[in-house]
C-alpha cells in the first residue's frame, strides 16, 4: 500500500531533490504529487486527500501555514512536515499541529528520521482482520477499525466507513487483534490510533474528523489499559 504524499515548494530544484531522496529512501512506498503553488494544492484538497504533506513555508504571495490551515479544516491527523530556512516560523507552525520541522537545506540526515516517524505514525501495515458473517467473507485492514464492541455473542466492528458484524468469543477476538488494540472493558477493544482523550473511567475516540464517541473503561481493565494506550502512543511518536 503506497503512502500518498504531497510536496509543495516553489523551487522546482528543491521539490525534485526531496522527491529523489524519498524515492531513494523507499523506491516503491510513496505515491508523490509535486506542487509549486500553494493555491494549486489548496484547490485540489477539495477532491483529493493525502497521507503526508511536505510543505515549504515561504512562498511569494502565500505561506505554507495557509496550506496547513486548509488541510486541517478536513483532516486533523495527517502528518505535516514543514521545510524552512528560518527558525522564527517555529511557533506559528506548531499552532497547526505540525508533525515535524526541517531546516533547509534538506539532507538525508534531516529528512529520513522524519519519514521514519511519519511511516510509523501512519501505521503502514497490510495485515488484515478477516471474518465471516452470514456466510460472507470479509477482510478489513486493522488501521480501518476504530473499535470492537462485544454484544453477547455478536462482535460489532466500527470503522470510518460503516459497521460490520461477526460472531466470536471474546477470547478468540483478543487473540486475533493487532498490537495497536487495547481492551478497555469487557465489551470494548479500541484501536489506540483513534484515541483522542483518556479520563478516569472513559476514553474518547475519533469516529471521523468531526465526531467522537465515549467508551467506558471498567475498573478491571482501566489501569492496564491506560498504561498500554500511553505506551502505544509513545511508540507512534518516538
Amino acid at each position: 500500500m503506497g503512502i500518498k504524499v504531497a510536496i509543495c515548494d516553489d523551487e522546482p530544484v528543491m521539490a525534485q531533490a526531496i522527491e529523489d531522496l524519498m524515492l531513494e529512501y523507499a523506491p516503491s512506498l510513496f505515491e508523490i504529487d509535486t506542487f509549486y503553488s500553494p493555491s494549486r494544492l489548496i484547490d485540489l484538497l477539495e477532491d483529493n486527500t493525502y497521507d503526508l504533506f511536505i510543505l515549504d513555508i515561504e512562498f511569494p504571495n502565500q505561506s505554507g501555514i495557509e496550506i496547513a490551515e486548509a488541510i486541517r479544516t478536513n483532516n486533523v491527523t495527517c502528518p505535516i512536515i514543514f521545510l524552512t530556512s528560518f527558525k522564527e516560523y517555529m511557533e506559528k507552525v506548531f499552532k497547526v499541529n505540525t508533525f515535524d520541522y526541517i531546516l533547509k537545506p534538506v539532507t538525508k540526515d534531516k529528512l529520513y528520521p522524519a519519514l521514519t516517524r511519519a511511516i510509523k505514525y501512519l501505521d503502514v501495515d497490510d495485515s488484515k482482520f478477516t471474518f465471516t458473517f452470514n456466510k460472507v467473507f470479509y477482510s478489513l485492514s486493522y488501521r480501518e477499525i476504530i473499535y470492537f464492541e462485544k454484544n453477547k455473542r455478536r462482535v460489532l466492528i466500527h470503522t470510518p466507513s460503516g459497521l460490520y458484524e461477526t460472531i466470536l468469543q471474546t477470547k478468540e477476538l483478543v487473540s486475533k487483534v493487532h498490537d495497536h488494540f487495547v481492551q478497555v472493558h469487557t465489551s470494548f477493544i479500541v484501536n489506540v490510533r483513534y484515541v483522542k482523550q483518556i479520563s478516569n473511567d472513559a476514553i474518547i475516540v475519533k469516529l471521523n474528523d468531526k465526531q467522537t464517541v465515549e467508551i467506558p473503561m471498567s475498573r478491571k481493565f482501566k489501569d492496564q489499559a491506560r498504561e498500554q494506550i500511553l505506551m502505544r502512543l509513545r511508540d507512534f511518536i518516538s
